[in-house]
């Protein structure tokens, strides 16, 4: 019978709010020295799960104070990443009106002499001033050059997708 009193005792205590349970606890109304104890027991359970309750938002709002930091420098690295690639998109072009221009120097040139220079030059370099004059030039010009190396230059051209060959 003990056991059923004190199992219903502390039901009662677990499912009503701290402030109702504190008013419930009144010394006239403990019967022996065991309800005593376990209602004890149950107000220190029930200050223990306070403190880990607070514990716990404390590290909630951690947790979200660090969220927030992280979202913020996520959001400035992708402003970068925009910023760069607008910068990389206008060296692009700035640097494709460039090989244009070498281009058009290179088509007044003889075609000996512009295959002297372009032997010198970077691979990719030389594959898009070719691809900015006109073929029959660009003929000319490889057939002044190495063989080794109007070959190398031929087939760098021919690897360029079809919708890729108007340079950079």
């Amino acid at each position: 019978m003990s056991g059923r009193l004190t199992l219903a005792v502390m039901a009662f205590l677990c499912l009503t709010a701290p402030l109702f349970a504190q008013d419930l606890i009144d010394e006239e109304q403990i019967e022996s020295v065991e309800e005593r104890r376990i209602l004890v027991s149950i107000e220190d359970e029930y200050d223990k799960l306070g403190e880990r309750e607070a514990k716990l938002d404390s590290r909630e709002m951690q947790l979200k104070t660090l969220e927030a930091e992280v979202d913020k420098k996520l959001a400035a690295m992708q402003e970068l990443r925009d910023e760069l690639e607008k910068l990389l998109n206008r060296k692009d072009q700035e640097e494709g009106v460039r090989v244009e221009e070498l281009g058009k120097i290179y088509e007044k040139m003889s075609p000996q002499k512009a295959a002297r220079l372009i032997r010198d030059l970077d691979k990719d370099l030389a594959i898009n001033i070719l691809l900015g004059i006109k073929k029959k030039t660009a003929g000319k010009i490889l057939d002044y050059l190495d063989p080794d190396i109007a070959t190398e230059l031929s087939r760098a051209f021919t690897e360029i997708p079809v919708n890729d060959k108007s340079g950079y």
